[in-house]
């Protein structure tokens, strides 16, 4: 057995510099329709759009699930961008069972949309979340654990106050660590692109050595998904969700 990770963002929700969507017209042609940007008016509330996008996301999340599921059932989708791969291999291979959310900054905020919107969601992973575009009214209607893993620098106190919420739960474990010093870029690849010197003046790294940083990451977020995927046969070390 092992992990499958998938991306469903496609950013056509307006929050990239650019992306395109392939859609195939009604005589069979394919044609690439790019999706512009969307930019922020600095004299608006900018709520409802980020709102809006951040549930755009979630759709397609959701929209993933449905595909994974068709694919498990052996049953045949479209595939538009035409990889060649036989998707048919998948029959029956995939545990739909053990599902979970882990996104990103924006894709943190999406991640727990979704698991407000899909019950098939059995936890979440929130790397450096995004709290702005989020309704609090629908955290207590939101029931799996979550594991909140932020750096030392980006997160707002009303940030924090927002993740207190959710944490606050009695009977569902639920945890918040933050890696000291780390940045809101250090769970990226990014971190790894210059040097401190230079990194750590650009705020796209903290003073930690990146390849610590990643690993803090990739052990607090392994422990926290084998335990609530309940993978068995998986040793992970949880000491680490533990400070």
């Amino acid at each position: 057995s092992a992990f499958l990770f998938l991306c469903p963002q496609s950013y056509r929700d307006g929050s990239a510099g650019a992306t395109y969507v392939i859609k195939q017209e009604d005589d069979g042609t394919r044609v690439t329709d790019w999706v512009p940007m969307l930019p922020d008016d600095p004299e608006l509330d900018t709520f409802p759009q980020k709102s809006k996008q951040v549930h755009q996301r979630s759709d397609e999340f959701g929209h993933m699930l449905d595909l994974l599921t068709t694919i498990d059932q052996g049953r045949s989708i479209d595939n538009l961008c035409q990889t060649g791969m036989d998707l048919l291999q998948f029959k029956d291979k995939l545990d739909l069972d053990r599902v979970a959310a882990m996104g990103h900054s924006f894709g943190g905020s999406t991640s727990l949309v979704s698991l407000y919107r899909n019950p098939r969601l059995k936890c979440a992973v929130i790397l450096d979340g995004w709290m702005f575009p989020l309704d609090t009214e629908m955290f207590p209607h939101i029931s799996q654990p979550i594991l909140f893993v932020n750096g030392e620098t980006y997160q707002s106190p009303k940030s924090i106050e927002r993740m207190n919420k959710l944490i606050g739960v009695e009977g569902v474990d639920r945890k918040m660590i933050t890696i000291k010093g780390t940045a809101h870029l250090n769970q990226t690849d990014f971190a790894f692109f210059l040097g401190k010197f230079f990194g750590t003046r650009l705020q796209i790294r903290g003073v930690l050595d990146p390849v610590v940083a990643i690993d803090i990451n990739n052990e607090a977020s392994l422990a926290f998904l084998v335990k609530h995927l309940d993978i068995p046969g998986s040793d992970y070390n949880t000491d680490v969700l533990d400070g």
